[in-house]
């Protein structure tokens, strides 16, 4: 999946999200959610230098 984005609308998108997500939580599950993301996004990391490694 090849998507050409500007990173500055990719930054809006990510704040608006997020302020989104977060109007209706308290801040301990704020604060869950926020490590649930960061998690979610360091596992595609790896799975995608994996993914890089492996097609060379």
């Amino acid at each position: 999946m090849s998507l050409c984005v500007p990173g500055d609308d990719l930054v809006l998108t990510a704040a608006a999200i997020a302020i989104s997500i977060s109007k209706d939580l308290n801040a301990d599950d704020t604060s869950i959610l926020a490590g649930l993301f960061t998690a979610i996004g360091d596992n595609l990391a790896i799975i995608a230098a994996k993914k890089q490694t492996c097609s060379e």
